[in-house]
């Protein structure tokens, strides 16, 4: 993939998680790894929401998601996959990697060999055995550091027919969009290892009703159920996503939250780049707008 194609990738991955929803819900998992799989269309892409102790070793899966880019030879062999790998993803408790100092505090993109020589024996690479993925890479974006801290996890596999390896294109965007996911995760998913914060399916349909412009007495009807009832959901709705108005509440999940930090989330530490690949060279630069001529 030449520097334009990963700079044009880039810009799109950047666009698509921006657009992510300061909401806790399985949606925004599936969101997630919908816009990882851009990177390639080589690539199967599984995010994990959970926990992991202080060394990195046991993890808690809370919710997951995978998206595979249409490298599959046909509908069957895509299905059988994807569902092999959700299945074996929620059910991921530890990891055997060693992971670089400050990890909790920065997050880190590589290579999961770079994680573990032998990263085949490890879990992720034992649950990538039964597919055609090879070449993974994992992305740590950390959520929340506490005695457990809360994490998303993202590991992204390719297929052998890959054109260019990932060291040479994936980590670079993965490094270069981290910063903003790493927002956009802590936006939405702050407190998600209380299981009652995830929104439930029929929360969520209020809320694209709402989004949609309609009433509260109009959701009753198209619901059947009372409106006392769709007041308690809009009432959960503002607790679990932290909105205080209608508006606040609609605006988040559009994706459209004001930046509460005045601090730039830390950049990750990376491993496994290529010396030719400038990171720094995909990020966008801050302009200033000329004057029209008059």
């Amino acid at each position: 993939m030449s520097t334009h194609n990963i700079i044009r990738t880039a810009v799109r991955l950047t666009h698509l998680i921006d657009e992510l929803p300061a909401i806790p819900s399985q949606d925004w998992v599936n969101r997630c790894t919908s816009a990882l799989s851009i990177v390639s269309d080589r690539v199967a892409a599984i995010s994990l929401v959970g926990t992991l102790t202080s060394n990195l070793d046991r993890l808690t899966v809370y919710s997951s998601g995978v998206e595979l880019a249409p490298w599959a030879e046909n509908r069957d062999e895509s299905t059988r996959i994807s569902i092999s790998l959700q299945d074996r993803s929620e059910r991921l408790n530890k990891l055997d990697l060693r992971f670089p100092d400050h990890t909790l505090e920065r997050g880190v993109v590589a290579p999961l060999q770079a994680l573990s020589p032998n990263w085949k024996d490890t879990p992720i690479g034992r649950m990538l055995n039964s597919t055609q993925l090879t070449d993974p890479v994992l992305q740590l974006v950390p959520i929340v550091k506490q005695e457990q801290s809360l994490c998303l996890l993202n590991i992204l596999a390719f297929t052998n027919r890959m054109s260019a390896p990932p060291k040479d294109t994936v980590i670079p965007m993965l490094s270069a969009t981290h910063p903003l996911l790493r927002q956009r995760a802590q936006s939405a998913l702050w407190h998600v290892n209380n299981p009652r914060a995830w929104l439930t399916d029929r929360e969520h349909g209020v809320l694209n009703l709402l989004i949609e412009g309609h009433s509260v007495r109009v959701i009753a009807e198209k619901l059947g159920r009372s409106s006392h009832t769709i007041h308690d959901h809009v009432k959960n709705l503002h607790k679990k996503i932290n909105a205080s108005s209608r508006g606040e509440l609609i605006a988040k999940a559009l994706g459209h939250t004001p930046d509460v930090s005045s601090a730039p989330a830390p950049e990750p530490i990376t491993l496994g780049v290529s010396d030719g690949v400038n990171i720094a060279e995909l990020k966008p630069q801050q302009t200033t707008a000329r004057p029209l001529r008059s």
